[in-house]
């Protein structure tokens, strides 16, 4: 692996699939306000968007709606979850679509159609995310300060 190799951290790069297996620190906390508009984060190359719901949960997910591919950035924090301004779709901090309503009732199938989201803790006045591709993440570090 030569030098510039090693300094690529995309998702499909030597160099990215191993940062991702890792617990990755996105943000600080008091930039995810509870029921607060989303904030635009870039980890390991990707851009992503963060937001708490009105209960305090944290999501990290693609700043793209799996819809059409809207910056969610521009979405809006309603309770449960952020609503894309294109066409109204609605998705919790895991990613999955609660609301569809521009698709007429027979036809909606939320639960294929859900944001690439990444697991978030919040923790020590950081935001962490684990991106990596086991379904289970690595046990969080037990270090003193961020038990």
């Amino acid at each position: 692996m030569d030098r510039m190799e090693m300094r690529r951290v995309g998702p499909d790069t030597p160099m990215g699939r191993l940062m991702r297996e890792y617990w990755i620190p996105a943000a600080t906390s008091a930039e995810l306000v509870a029921g607060g508009a989303p904030v635009r984060l870039m980890v390991l190359g990707e851009r992503l968007i963060g937001f708490r719901d009105r209960e305090g949960r944290v999501g990290v997910m693609d700043h793209r709606c799996s819809h059409r591919g809207t910056s969610l950035f521009f979405g809006r924090n309603e309770g449960d979850g952020l609503r894309c301004v294109y066409h109204g779709w609605k998705f919790d901090t895991t990613g999955r679509c609660l609301e569809q309503p521009n698709v007429v009732a027979r036809d909606q199938a939320p639960d294929k159609a859900p944001a690439k989201a990444y697991r978030a803790v919040d923790r020590s006045g950081l935001i962490w995310v684990y991106m990596g591709a086991r379904e289970v993440p690595p046990p969080f570090p037990a270090f003193g300060p961020m038990r």
